[in-house]
């Protein structure tokens, strides 16, 4: 046998391997789960102070921790920097000290990549290449790569799909591979692809996938990757939201919503402390929390929302409404919830009550999470446009409209005074020069 034919057999026997394992997990969920092992001792994070280290900044919520920021830019004015990112992707920038990482797919040449630029002159410091070939199929909205990086200050880590599977890679921050892990399945088949950003809290980074038929949650050690717990969870038709760590009813919770429900984890073990019923299949979003609350959305086949108490308990809900967001997360902010959905609603709740407070009709649809930055709320479109309003539970005054050429699907990061913004082509750094 010539050594082209011993190296074909091997790829077709891995092949064939790897589909029999897909097939077996998927219609066996408990061969998903793989008990928790005792928590490693790891160093602690420590975000710096002007860093935006995952998808919805230090504190979680999209509140920028300035106390304002650039309202007014274009293709000539307020920009520091631009940058062409090649490929196409939709995850969010994060910023680690002078550094911004976002990924992106060649769709191609098949390959999916992590970009690092200076955070001061927008130059390109290094790229990695993660994973090649054997892309999923997806909807033509989506990218092949939109989960947002995460960093916990020493690594940056980033998830992809790729040949009916998840696979996590962790880098330094000089563009080093510490290690490279395919963590679970991933069933693409009438899906609407991968999205779900990363979550890191204490020595573990949180990975979900809501795949079409099954799906399931992990938790990976930080300093090699190995799983340390993962849950399976039913699916119909899959969702693809964002598993969120927040502190409530007196305890660290791992808030997930999709697949018509609202589950919370304890974040140790991947015990579930309670699961509430009442959305749609579908969701693609992460939940906004208040000290005291939980607010969920689903947006397929209906737009339902669920406001519930620290224990799961809920509090106020409505059914089928088209004020609720399907991509975009929802924000709390000072007793009010903030709703920007996808059909171009905002819309102002009182949290605790769902009494409404005002609505209002926005330009354009929308992917882009809102941000908030003092009393300014941002919203991207996927024209490309960014409106600021002020906001408050009295109304919405419009401050400024920006357009940049092409479309944005990631959500804006405030930090530092500046604004990070990534278009459908381009990374823009916006602020006075």
């Amino acid at each position: 046998m010539s050594r082209l034919s011993a190296i074909f057999l091997v790829l077709i026997a891995g092949t064939l391997i790897a589909v029999v394992t897909w097939f077996v997990l998927r219609s066996n969920p408990d061969a998903l789960r793989i008990p928790a092992k005792p928590l490693p001792l790891i160093a602690e994070i420590k975000i710096a102070p002007g860093d935006w280290p995952w998808w919805r900044g230090p504190t979680r919520d999209n509140h920028s921790p300035d106390a304002e920021a650039p309202t007014k830019w274009s293709e000539s004015e307020n920009v520091i920097w631009k940058t062409a990112i090649p490929g196409r992707g939709h995850s969010t920038p994060i910023l680690v000290g002078d550094k911004v990482f976002v990924t992106t797919a060649d769709e191609k040449l098949e390959r999916q990549m992590l970009f690092c630029f200076n955070r001061t002159t927008g130059e390109k410091l290094w790229e990695a290449r993660v994973l090649e070939k054997n892309f999923p199929t997806k909807h033509p909205d989506n990218s092949q790569a939109s989960s947002t990086p995460a960093s916990d200050g020493q690594r940056v880590f980033v998830a992809f799909a790729n040949n009916k599977a998840i696979h996590v890679a962790a880098f330094d921050l000089t563009g080093d591979l510490q290690w490279l892990k395919e963590i679970g399945p991933h069933g693409g088949g009438g899906s609407h692809g991968y999205g779900s950003s990363l979550a890191i809290w204490g020595p573990c980074v949180y990975v979900l996938d809501d795949s079409p038929g099954q799906g399931w949650i992990a938790a990976l050690n930080r300093e090699t990757g190995d799983t340390i717990w993962r849950e399976p969870r039913s699916s119909g038709t899959g969702s693809y939201g964002s598993p969120l760590i927040t502190e409530l009813d007196g305890k660290t919770q791992l808030i997930v919503v999709g697949t018509g429900r609202v589950i919370s984890y304890n974040p140790h073990d991947g015990g579930i402390a309670w699961v509430q019923i009442g959305l749609a299949e579908v969701s693609g979003n992460t939940v906004a929390v208040s000290p005291k609350m939980i607010f969920a959305s689903s947006g397929y086949p209906k737009r339902n929302f669920l406001a519930l108490k620290g224990d799961g308990t809920i509090a106020w809900k409505k059914e089928n409404s088209n004020e609720f967001p399907y991509p975009p997360s929802m924000l709390w902010h000072e007793g009010h919830l903030y709703v920007l959905s996808d059909q171009g609603l905002l819309t102002c709740y009182e949290a605790e009550t769902g009494k409404q407070k005002w609505k209002e009709r926005v330009t354009g649809s929308y992917y882009s999470s809102p941000i908030i930055v003092g009393k300014n709320l941002y919203i991207c479109n996927r024209e490309g446009l960014t409106t600021v309003y002020e906001v408050s539970p009295e109304g919405a005054t419009e401050i400024a409209r920006n357009k940049l050429d092409a479309g944005i699907n990631a959500s804006l990061v405030a930090i530092g005074g500046r604004l990070y913004l990534r278009t459908e082509t381009h990374l823009y750094c916006i602020g006075k020069k």
